[in-house]
């Protein structure tokens, strides 16, 4: 029990606290907000005409009902007037319901009712249904809270019956909302709950939430009457979580007043007083009257329980003033009532009596027989009108249960044919059968022939499997041959550069001894160029030791920054580039250093494809020589671009123009080495590289490599192991065969 209550304080400090937190919101920014909004519009209405302008005049009204409903209520009728003047009807009746709003709001309940009637004939002349419910349900809260239940219950119920016919969920939940409100101002709760619940029933339907703070508060006043407490308790909880921070100021006062009416039926003076004057705080704040008076009575009403007759007096003095000053007659007769019992209990006949006198005045002046059979009168007519409802539904069933017992019918009618078309069915399914059993035989015996044939089938693929295994072995032993050839032919041309090399150096050492003794120059013409062809034998050389030593290198991958290697290499072609006149340049996209490859075979690509570019460089004098290096670096794979505009390459046919001593031109010095050089190395790297372009106007050739050689790297090592399993499985293979044989 004591955790219990421990918790109920708990919540109702988190209620307190939220509740503080919606009232000391600055509301400064908000304002700001409005103010430019009404400041924006005030001047489109100066220039606008028409019913432009009355729209625009419709929206200022709206905005300075917060803050300025004077100022709202002269617009209005700035609105009224230039609509009259205009003839225009559905404006007229529109600027007449916020009229009556506006003095509703002002606590001008008589003006409020003269407007609203007003509009109200001008709409069901012009058969404006939407405008009708709107006006009927402000007209309906203007008599109920004047005290005119009759009159209000009889607009509401007119709304229902528009509302209705329109179909609009929406304002059927408002309307039945509406609804309880007037019964719970009669004080029967148990009927004012149960409109209640329509409301919240048809919001539900259609998934809105418009309003719905308000109807969890206003069920939650129906449970504190009712003695429901806890049910009372739980729907304003939801109410403030709905709205949270954003709550209206009417659901802040309710929520306030509802907690402290169910605090004060539990005997919880204490907390009961805190929500009373919490709720009359704000309802001053927010210049609800209506509240103030009631949190005043209220306070009074514990107070008296508490025995501080003075304080209670006290509160219903000030209750009393205000309510002097307004037309909520409901609330001025439970004044004079809490008034009439505190003075009786002390003593005060005379103040008593006078006050009992000006209760029972009041409430026969409100709760007349004229309304008592108003009241009734108008119920009988809504009853009446459920029950033709009740009854045409009534009949509406008849008649879809005569069309279900037709549609029954019908079925019967279906079931028995599909029971004719069921025997024909099994008729032919059994005939079916037959032949299905004939077929299977003769299937039967289909499948021992093709049993024997799959039995010679496959001593057939055992003997093609033997020959395979054999073709398959051979082409192994064929394999390492070529790879042994290979490498033998590379030492040969490695050994046998190396070993030239010697003799050629010792030639070229006596063409400079010749040049150095002799001076007869037809001999010297003769040694130069001896000595001149012998540089170029030793080029050829070098290119030769460079193919082995390619073949024989092992890749290492490493991370490539393409700036440092091409600012190497035009470096060390400076020279050549120079006196032929040609530019070298390069460009590399921003994110170098993301390829991985080996420096060494990478080098001797663009190398040996930026020398061919400066070699066949295009001698015209109207022409500017280039070379052009693009760097090209994406996730998977890197493109490199080589472009010049030298003399192209356009006799030699592109499959044999990275052949070893393929000569695209007589300028070539060294027979056609170097396009070999770059294939060979892009392969070794798992690229490719291509000419693109070549016309007399220059040559393009790009390279394209994988932007991590390392998985290249793994996959050979794969076709290694492979093959190297192959070549195992075709010796155990044949030694099987030498056992057999």
């Amino acid at each position: 029990m004591i955790l219990d209550n421990k918790l109920m304080y708990l919540n109702y400090f988190k209620l307190l606290c939220l509740c503080i937190c919606l009232c000391s919101v600055p509301l400064i920014n908000f304002g700001q907000d409005v103010e430019h909004q009404i400041d924006s519009i005030s001047g489109l209405v100066k220039v606008e005409k028409g019913a432009k302008k009355l729209d625009l005049m419709m929206q200022l009204i709206r905005l300075n009902q917060t803050e300025h409903i004077d100022q709202s209520l002269v617009i209005s009728k700035q609105a009224l007037a230039l609509a009259v003047k205009m003839g225009d009807s559905l404006h007229m009746v529109q600027f007449k319901r916020a009229n009556g709003f506006i003095y509703r709001k002002l606590d001008s309940l008589s003006a409020s009712i003269r407007e609203l009637n007003e509009a109200l004939l001008i709409a069901q002349r012009n058969n404006f249904d939407v405008e009708l419910v709107k006006i009927l349900n402000t007209l309906a809260i203007a008599y109920s809270l004047n005290g005119n239940h009759d009159k209000a219950l009889d607009c509401h119920f007119k709304a229902l019956t528009v509302n209705e016919k329109l179909g609009n969920i929406e304002e059927l939940s408002i309307t039945y909302n509406n609804i309880g409100f007037v019964y719970f101002k009669l004080e029967d709760y148990e009927r004012a709950l149960d409109y209640y619940k329509r409301s919240l029933d048809a919001k539900k339907a259609i998934s809105s939430n418009y309003d719905l703070d308000r109807l969890l508060i206003n069920m939650a006043l129906c449970y504190n009457q009712l003695k429901q407490y806890k049910e009372a308790e739980n729907h304003i909880n939801q109410a403030i979580e709905i709205c949270k921070s954003g709550c209206s100021s009417a659901v802040q006062i309710e929520a306030q007043f509802s907690l402290g009416v169910s605090l004060a039926e539990q005997n919880r003076a204490e907390e009961a007083i805190d929500h009373f004057q919490k709720s009359l705080q704000l309802a001053q704040t927010f210049g609800e009257k209506r509240f103030q008076i009631e949190s005043l009575l209220n306070l009074s009403l514990v107070k008296e329980k508490e025995n501080l007759k003075d304080e209670a007096i006290n509160y219903l003095k000030q209750a009393e003033e205000i309510a002097n000053g307004t037309n909520y007659t409901l609330s001025l007769i439970k004044v004079y009532k809490v008034f009439s019992k505190i003075y009786k209990d002390n003593k005060d006949f005379i103040n008593s009596s006078k006050y009992q006198d000006m209760y029972i005045q009041l409430k026969d002046s409100i709760y007349s027989n004229e309304l008592i059979q108003n009241l009734a009168k108008v119920q009988a007519n809504f009853a009446e009108r459920d029950n033709l409802k009740t009854i045409q539904e009534k009949n509406l069933s008849l008649e879809l249960k005569q069309a279900l017992i037709d549609k029954q019918n019908s079925q019967y009618f279906f079931i028995i044919a599909i029971a004719i078309l069921v025997l024909l069915l099994a008729i032919v399914s059994l005939l079916a059968t037959h032949r299905q059993q004939k077929a299977s035989h003769e299937i039967s015996k289909a499948k021992f022939v093709i049993e024997e044939k799959n039995q010679q089938l496959a001593t057939q693929n055992k003997e093609l499997d033997k020959r395979v295994r054999e073709r398959t072995s051979d082409l192994l032993k064929s394999t390492l041959m070529l790879t042994q050839v290979n490498k033998e032919l590379d030492n040969f041309l490695y050994k046998s550069s190396h070993d030239i090399r010697g003799p050629l150096m010792t030639f070229q050492g006596l063409c400079n001894l010749g040049l150095m003794e002799t001076n007869d120059q037809v001999v010297r013409n003769i040694l130069e160029k001896l000595l001149s062809h012998s540089d170029k034998m030793a080029k050829i050389l070098g290119r030769l030791t460079t193919v082995g030593k390619i073949n024989e290198a092992k890749i290492t991958p490493e991370v490539i920054g393409f700036k440092d290697i091409l600012d190497e290499i035009i470096k060390a072609k400076e020279k050549s580039s120079r006196e032929k006149g040609v530019q070298v340049t390069y460009e590399i996209d921003s994110d170098d250093g993301k390829t991985i490859t080996d420096r060494f075979l990478l080098e001797i690509v663009l190398e040996n494809l930026i020398d061919n570019g400066i070699k066949f460089y295009n001698n015209s004098v109207r022409i500017n020589p280039y070379v052009k290096v693009n760097v090209i670096q994406l996730a998977l794979q890197t493109i490199i671009k080589v472009e010049d505009n030298g003399i192209g390459i356009v006799d030699v046919p592109s499959d044999t123009m990275f052949h070893m001593f393929m000569r695209a031109s007589e300028r070539s010095e060294t027979s056609g080495v170097g396009l070999y050089l770059a294939k060979v190395c892009t392969d070794k790297l798992g690229g490719e590289i291509k000419m693109e372009k070549s016309t007399k106007d220059g040559t393009i050739f790009t390279v394209v490599l994988p932007s991590d050689v390392s998985s290249i790297i793994a996959k050979r090592k794969e076709l290694e192991a492979d093959l190297l399993r192959l070549e195992q499985e075709a010796m155990e293979d044949a030694k099987k065969m030498k056992t057999t044989v």
